[in-house]
């Protein structure tokens, strides 16, 4: 884990860049995509608008002491239809954008998830509202008749590919020190797809299927439990792995602090 001091952190007027590049990013692959012929007319028609970044809501994270990113699986409906959203993308993003703000920043209501987001905010970076920042590993939900899942996982090789090229982009753009996916082993492949092998190296299984720490390049990564799963009477067991992230993360930043101050002395001691 790499600690970031102020001649590192992103300034808050670089925010606007980055999220420039977003919007542009987001522009051209949505261009690209209505141009395609991977997705079918009726599977667009199943699909929700793509989950997309706004960083200027999570502005936060770039001042964090670390750069913590919290992935979820898919949304449970998102504005609107994908179709919607190619036919007017100029329009639709800064609405999805509008979107993804008020889902940060607001009350987390009755989401596990979102609310598990708060507690990594609260433990890991101070408290301040979307300093950890929101990423999914799929970005569009699949409509499959009221009350049924949403889950994206199966659906097709092109919304994973899609997904994915987005997902890579904002991980490079981003930069984070820390990945937490709160996704369950059941999304092992997709994550494991992500993060190439031999770049991608296990650190620890702490629990086989439910809790894997692995490492990518210079990013600590998490696996663990979707937090809904403690509906199913495994709260105790979701909990704990939380902790033992959020404790794994402390004690990881508190060493990277000790290196620093290390390299601070010897610098100083060599100028004497």
């Amino acid at each position: 884990m790499q600690n970031r001091n102020n001649e590192q952190m992103t300034r808050l007027d670089d925010v606007a860049t980055i999220q420039e590049k977003l919007s542009s990013f987001y522009l051209e692959a949505l261009s690209a995509l209505r141009r395609s012929e991977a997705f079918k007319a009726e599977q667009t028609e199943m699909l929700s608008a793509p989950f997309l970044l706004n960083v200027h809501a999570a502005k936060a994270y770039f001042k964090a002491p670390i750069r913590v990113m919290f992935v979820g699986q898919e949304t449970k409906g998102w504005l609107c239809r994908l179709p919607e959203v190619l036919d007017d993308p100029t329009t639709r993003v800064p609405a999805l954008l509008a979107k993804y703000e008020k889902g940060l920043l607001a009350d987390p209501g009755h989401s596990l998830f979102l609310r598990t987001r708060r507690l990594l905010e609260s433990e890991l970076t101070g408290g301040v509202p979307g300093s950890v920042i929101w990423n999914n590993l799929f970005k569009m939900d699949v409509y499959k008749g009221k009350g049924k899942s949403r889950n994206a996982r199966n659906h097709s090789v092109a919304l994973t590919e899609f997904s994915a090229k987005l997902f890579r982009f904002e991980r490079e753009l981003l930069q984070p020190d820390v990945m937490i996916f709160g996704c369950s082993a059941t999304h092992d492949n997709v994550v494991k797809s992500l993060f190439e092998a031999p770049t991608r190296q296990t650190v620890r299984i702490h629990v086989p299927k439910e809790l894997w720490h692995f490492r990518h390049g210079r990013i600590d990564c998490f696996r663990t439990l979707h937090p809904a799963v403690a509906r199913f009477g495994r709260h105790r067991t979701v909990q704990k792995h939380y902790q033992t992230i959020i404790q794994e993360i402390k004690s990881r930043k508190q060493d990277s602090f000790a290196a620093d101050a290390i390299l601070h002395q010897a610098a100083k001691t060599a100028m004497m």
